[in-house]
């Protein structure tokens, strides 16, 4: 399977991943689900979900830019220096991790149990497609400080 993907790795932005599943949640659950209610505590647990981690996609960002390296992440090679402080001292990936609280606040919004397959859809296609291939690449430009790094933090959290 590995050797199917390499072509693809690094060349679809992680925001197509997070829209493709999206789309497969809201597209599943409108299909399959007949009709949504919602109590108050219902709706506060989506915002929250949604709230935490466009701040972590946020404060990710800005990390990522003070920190003066690249914002695109199709390309790790262009990578200046090795982020490791705010929310990158959680996770290594907090854009990502971000991503998948707004796709699972969408989830719960959805308030749909065929929502749920986006979740694993986008956990693999952005592990696999985007996150692998990126620590090769920052493993290859920082050696063993990005190695030390890893042993700290975790990939997701």
């Amino acid at each position: 399977m590995e050797k199917n993907l390499e072509h693809l790795r690094l060349k679809i932005p992680p925001l197509a991943h997070f829209a493709l599943a999206a789309l497969l949640m809201w597209l599943l659950s409108r299909w399959l689900d007949a009709e949504t209610s919602y109590s108050v505590l219902w709706s506060l647990l989506v915002i929250l979900l949604v709230v935490a981690g466009l701040a972590i996609i946020i404060l990710a960002g800005l990390t990522l830019y003070f920190g003066k390296t690249t914002l695109d992440p199709r390309r790790p090679e262009q990578t200046a220096r090795l982020i490791t402080e705010g929310v990158f001292s959680f996770s290594r990936n907090p854009v990502y991790l971000g991503l998948l609280l707004v796709l699972l606040g969408l989830g719960f919004y959805l308030n749909s149990l065929y929502a749920v397959p986006g979740l694993p859809l986008y956990w693999g296609m952005v592990t696999w497609l985007q996150i692998i291939p990126e620590e090769r690449a920052l493993a290859a430009r920082f050696g063993e400080p990005y190695r030390q790094y890893c042993s700290r933090v975790r990939r997701w959290l």
